[in-house]
């Protein structure tokens, strides 16, 4: 091979050598890039939106369990109770899971220093009858270590949310009387504060109502 034929050959191949380099380092910047859209939970877009209410007030209730117990005591005056944890949505579907709690707090303006009075607690939420392990019942202490006074009671359960856009959920409730009572009982006029909470999307929803106990109603 001459001189003149060898170089032609080199160049040749160095052209085709820098030709396919060329294409791939071409080809790396070419390739699309795609981005992942990872769709947030509905409940996100809609909680913002939402309310929580407690509902539904029942003047009228005489009969009422006692938790934890086959017993159902009567009252001489009806009471008066919440029966609805309305969770009432804006534009958007809410769906998701959701912590819900409802606490029970004690009557304000009424002192025990000795003895212990019933309180009152979920019995029953949307339709099915609450667990001693999704309730907690907790008394004041006095000095000498007894426990004294109303309970302070906390119903928590988790649950799925499916409410449409513009539309109320409503959940039914129903209130049993909490904790053990000792000494004389307590017949004056009660009123416990209720307040409910929802989590979910990332928010907290609250809520509060009051349990009215008339005087002489013989249930505390």
């Amino acid at each position: 091979m001459s001189e003149e034929n060898l170089g032609a050959g080199v160049s040749e191949r160095a052209g085709r050598g820098i030709d396919r380099r060329t294409v791939l380092r071409g080809a790396a910047w070419s390739v699309p890039v795609v981005t992942l859209a990872v769709a947030a939970p509905s409940a996100a877009a809609s909680v913002n939106n939402a309310d929580l209410q407690l509902t539904g007030l029942n003047a009228n209730l005489l009969s009422i369990q006692v938790l934890d117990s086959p017993t159902v005591a009567t009252a001489a005056v009806a009471l008066t109770v919440p029966t609805q944890l309305a969770v009432v949505n804006g534009a958007g579907a809410l769906t998701g899971s959701a912590t819900v709690s409802i606490r029970v707090g004690r009557p304000s303006g009424i002192a025990l220093t000795l003895g212990r009075a019933r309180g009152f607690g979920v019995y029953r939420f949307d339709g099915a009858t609450t667990t001693s392990g999704q309730r907690t019942a907790v008394y004041e202490t006095n000095a000498l270590g007894s426990q004294i006074g109303f309970p302070v009671t906390t119903f928590t359960t988790t649950t799925n949310l499916n409410v449409a856009s513009g539309q109320t959920l409503n959940i039914p409730l129903v209130w049993g009387l909490a904790g053990s009572r000792s000494g004389v009982a307590v017949n004056a006029l009660a009123t416990f504060p209720v307040t409910a909470t929802v989590t979910v999307g990332g928010r907290t929803l609250a809520a509060a109502s009051s349990i009215i106990v008339p005087l002489n109603a013989g249930v505390l």
